[in-house]
């Protein structure tokens, strides 16, 4: 299993958000988290991605104990940089540098997690090759498309070769032909590259087309 989450509690002052939530993910598998507003599930998103901290619960991923038991990740430097290498974010905002290109800014990650500056420009050409982005390589976000942009947030979420993609409403504030353009990348990385991805999205058609969907509300997670 590439992520093992068991009994995951999280509470913003009285308000219990995550009542323990336990859910198992299986490599270069796609699971869709569903449910209505308030549910929990970026909350829930959030910590299994390391964003945020359980107030109790465990969390492993790709074999590393990163939340109770034996952790070794659990906050500061060594978490931060755990997840540069382990895992990529892909948000409903795109939120690329618009002062930098689609190359540099799918670089930039590289380059924090310490790789050299030709082996992080080498594998952001490649992750834009494989987007469909090759000949955009050069342009900033604001000379690019919604869908464009979103391709890049998703090659920069890649470069480093996480074990995990986190997906917050992916394609939110796309329009409904590049949505599906998005769907079938996501399936495409899953394919070739083997890529896990876990998505939280209210939107049925994407939730319909994932291997495995967990329907969430008052903070737990429903029989699939």
């Amino acid at each position: 299993m590439i992520i093992e989450a068991a009994n995951i509690r999280k509470s913003f002052g009285s308000l219990e958000v995550l009542k323990g939530v336990s859910l198992q993910v299986r490599k270069a598998e796609i699971l869709a988290v569903t449910g209505p507003s308030g549910a929990g599930k970026t909350t829930l998103l959030q910590i299994l991605g390391t964003l945020s901290t359980p107030d109790s619960g465990t969390l492993s991923i790709d074999g590393h104990e990163i939340f109770g038991g034996s952790a070794r990740f659990a906050k500061g430097d060594a978490l931060a940089a755990f997840r540069c290498r382990h895992i990529g974010f892909v948000f409903q905002s795109h939120n690329l540098l618009p002062e930098f290109t689609a190359l540099e800014n799918i670089m930039i990650p590289a380059m924090i997690a310490g790789r050299g500056k030709a082996d992080a420009r080498s594998a952001a050409l490649g992750l834009l090759d494989r987007v469909g982005l090759s000949s955009r390589a050069g342009h900033k976000p604001s000379e690019l498309s919604g869908g464009e942009q979103q391709r890049v947030a998703i090659a920069r979420a890649l470069v480093n070769g996480p074990a995990v993609l986190f997906a917050d409403e992916p394609t939110g504030n796309l329009d409904s032909a590049t949505k599906e353009e998005i769907h079938s990348l996501f399936f495409s990385l899953r394919d070739t590259l083997a890529q896990t991805i876990v998505i939280v999205t209210h939107d049925p058609a994407l939730a319909a087309l994932c291997d495995r969907r967990l329907p969430m509300r008052d903070g737990l997670l429903e029989t699939e």
